[in-house]
């Protein structure tokens, strides 16, 4: 780990949420496509209309710290934070040639965001990494949070599927035994039921859900044989513990 990479999990540690996992960083840079480059030759006008930036994917955020490029190695500089939530991007497209490659990150919205990177630059140790997995990354259900990659249209979390959980108990999960729903929009757990199901609140554990995925979640309480689950998207919904494992 290099200075800029301790300086970088200096500034992303306060601001992580509970839970919340730094999976890739690299330092990437804001600037004209590689054609006006080659016109503008490198000089002092591209230099200007370069802006610098330590990127920072977790399993819930996509984060750009805006910093200084020096002319040799960028500032060590916290300039204003860029983040998006990872259940606003559908997807990652590169482009590119050799060590001048760029990353476009195209919003649910319709919108995109491009980015130019240089694997082989060791500046932040991860770039290599960052440009050769990020694009893996989004939209698949590794990234955990916020309404990210687990919400699938008709098939994830925050709309229940029409078999799947959040039915009425002969659909699928989402209440408990003879209960209504709590004021959280979830089933509540049966009148005075003791724990049970083995998994203690707080625990992490992968549940699979009803359209054959498995996806990560905490448990907020069991009751029953079934167990509360707290999805990344922040949903909660009663899952029967067979379909709920420890990680």
């Amino acid at each position: 780990m290099n200075e800029r990479d301790q300086f970088i999990q200096s500034q992303i540690g306060p601001i992580l949420a509970p839970g919340e996992r730094v999976l890739h960083t690299a330092f990437m840079v804001r600037q004209p496509g590689l054609l006006v480059q080659i016109l503008l030759v490198g000089g002092l006008f591209l230099f200007l209309m370069t802006k610098a930036y330590y990127a920072v994917l977790t399993d819930r955020r996509l984060i750009f710290i805006r910093t200084k490029q020096g002319f040799i190695k960028p500032a060590m500089l916290n300039l204003g934070l860029e983040q998006y939530d990872v259940g606003q991007l559908v997807r990652c497209t590169t482009s590119g040639i050799a060590n001048n490659r760029s990353m476009t990150f195209h919003l649910r919205d319709g919108s995109k965001t491009t980015l130019r990177i240089s694997p082989w630059l060791t500046t932040v140790s991860g770039t290599k990494a960052f440009f050769e997995q990020v694009p893996q990354l989004i939209g698949s259900p590794q990234l955990a949070g916020g309404g990210g990659a687990p919400a699938l249209p008709q098939q994830g979390y925050g709309q229940a599927p029409q078999q799947g959980y959040g039915q009425a108990p002969q659909q699928g999960y989402g209440q408990a035994p003879q209960q209504g729903a709590a004021p959280g929009g979830y089933a509540q757990a049966p009148q005075g039921a003791a724990p049970g199901g083995g998994f203690a609140p707080g625990a992490r554990v992968v549940v699979l859900w009803s359209d054959g995925n498995r996806y990560p979640a905490s448990v907020a309480q069991s009751a029953n044989g079934q167990v509360l689950c707290v999805m990344p998207n922040g949903q909660q919904h009663w899952v029967p513990s067979q379909n709920v494992t420890p990680t």
